[in-house]
């Protein structure tokens, strides 16, 4: 994983308007957001910090919010004129195009953009070399300038719609996932496909604390002696494990079983490609075979 091993315990407070906040997290319009105060991340170190707090960097896709972002990083937050702050946009050499990392493309010009009329060539997006990610900075009246996407002179800022704690039918509140176990045993590729038919996915057990509650919910439910497909596999990259959102795995303890004579999974490289919660390993992750048939996991976001 990234520096941050877990989700750290990080409030998204749902307030009314733009206001300071000891948590430095407020609600603009009908986002919650987060400003981190680690220290300064790289493009991608940050975008894994906000996916942590089960959030992401700023998609900001109109003038009021693009506005209250600016309001609230500007609040005295940043002393240090060319220290700014990531956004979830990033340009594509492939098409020619910047895009939110929901997909839709980020408007061109004012009034988001910066333009520095006196400099040649001072439109943003200005084409630097490598500069690839969007960020707002003091200097720059908080418009949104590219960037390079390795420097550390950034702080990651993370938005996430309020949860409110309600879970759609047919899934559960388990801890912060909204939960929905599905009996009847389909292999790893058709557990996706069910879960999508559902509005879900396989769960991402990427935080200890929240792994924990699953492992109770399932164990109190009396879902044994069964396995379940959770939301893994290194079959994009044969032994790189990851998450389906393409979040990296934490790998060893406390998440992996052990085998034999204290051998860790995942185990089989090149044969076993998909990953399992079984009671037979007390629901440690496992690697099994991708068409072996199990009983399936589901997430949602909460309503």
């Amino acid at each position: 994983m990234t520096p941050f091993q877990g989700r750290e315990m990080v409030k998204y407070l749902p307030l009314t308007r733009v206001i300071r906040s000891f948590q430095k997290t407020v609600e603009v319009d009908s986002k919650c957001i987060h400003r981190f105060n680690g220290g300064y991340l790289t493009y991608d170190a940050a975008v894994d910090y906000c996916r942590q707090q089960f959030g992401r960097l700023p998609v900001i896709d109109d003038c009021s919010t693009f506005t209250e972002v600016a309001t609230f990083v500007d609040d005295g937050y940043s002393a240090e004129a060319n220290k700014g702050f990531w956004l979830g946009a990033t340009y594509s050499s492939r098409d020619g195009v910047w895009r939110w990392s929901d997909g839709a493309a980020v408007p061109m010009g004012a009034p988001y953009w910066a333009f520095n009329a006196p400099v040649k060539a001072g439109r943003e997006p200005s084409g630097g070399t490598g500069s690839n990610c969007a960020v707002i900075y003091p200097a720059g009246n908080w418009a949104v300038f590219d960037h390079p996407c390795g420097a550390t002179n950034a702080n990651p800022i993370c938005s996430r719609t309020p949860l409110h704690g309600h879970c759609g039918q047919p899934f559960v509140l388990v801890g912060t996932q909204c939960v929905h176990v599905i009996q009847a045993g389909s292999t790893w590729a058709a557990a996706r496909t069910l879960c999508g038919l559902i509005g879900g996915d396989l769960i991402i057990l990427d935080d200890c604390h929240q792994y924990r509650k699953v492992y109770l919910y399932l164990t109190e439910k009396g879902y044994k002696p069964y396995a379940f497909w959770i939301g893994g596999s290194d079959l994009a990259v044969e032994g790189q494990w990851r998450w389906i959102d393409g979040s990296p795995m934490a790998m060893g303890v406390p998440y992996w079983g052990i085998e034999g004579a204290g051998a860790l999974e995942p185990n089989n490289p090149g044969v076993e490609n998909c990953m399992e919660l079984s009671s037979a390993w007390m629901y440690r992750f496992s690697n099994t075979l991708c068409n072996n048939t199990r009983r399936v996991v589901c997430e949602t976001h909460p309503l």
